[in-house]
């Protein structure tokens, strides 16, 4: 008899993501969940529908678990945003230093008042957010684990074609000149922040002052 329910485990370790991001996805909607007794269960038709998500749709259960991960290789319908909200920009990187970094960067340089910043340390969950919303700018690590840069920039464009990325990578010799071609613009790590502020500026048509006394580099 085929398994009905799923455990938040079973779920987070058959997708290579924490369980507590298992709790909010279904906090968020973005999974359905359900009690059952004490415990939160997912049902097969939502892990079905991630394996499909994240380009595991002909792959049977036993096989996916250790497989090391996938992405989504399909367009999910986004969320539309008022043109009046803030701009969306996004940064996937695996070192939490760099995405704390860039926080700060867009705190202290006033970005926060014409962006709205969502950072996320593992590609695939960064995958189910874009399949969801539109960003309007994306701040993309070449070197990950389970999926590097450039793959994942590859499914990102299968979700939104004319998706704005910019890389952020210590390694720029795994860029070749073509590769680069195909980015909006890169930066080699140590990031320069008043660079990446020009940067993000100019992508998204805003304007905006620096603060003064911003650490300038990590």
């Amino acid at each position: 008899m085929a398994k009905m329910f799923f455990s938040t485990s079973e779920v987070a370790d058959l997708f290579n993501v924490n369980r507590v991001t298992i709790y909010r996805w279904v906090k968020e909607g973005t999974v359905k969940g359900y009690k059952v007794g004490k415990h939160l269960k997912i049902p097969l038709v939502e892990v079905e529908r991630l394996k499909r998500e994240f380009g595991f749709g002909d792959m049977p259960l036993e096989k996916l678990q250790g497989s090391g991960g996938g992405a989504a290789g399909q367009a999910v319908q986004p969320t539309l945003r008022d043109p009046s909200q803030k701009k969306l920009v996004m940064a996937i990187d695996d070192d939490e230093n760099i995405l704390t970094f860039i926080q700060s960067a867009f705190d202290g340089l006033g970005l926060n008042k014409h962006c709205t910043l969502k950072t996320y340390s593992n590609g695939l969950e960064a995958v189910l957010q874009i399949g969801e919303e539109r960003p309007d700018l994306i701040l993309l690590d070449i070197v990950m684990p389970n999926l590097n840069g450039l793959e994942l920039a590859e499914k990102i464009r299968k979700m939104h074609r004319d998706v704005k990325i910019i890389i952020l990578t210590g390694y720029p010799e795994y860029l070749t000149e073509d590769e680069r071609g195909k980015f909006l613009d890169y930066m080699t790590k140590p990031v320069d922040v008043r660079k990446l502020h020009d940067m993000i500026v100019r992508a998204l048509d805003i304007g905006t002052e620096r603060a003064n006394g911003a650490q300038a580099r990590v």
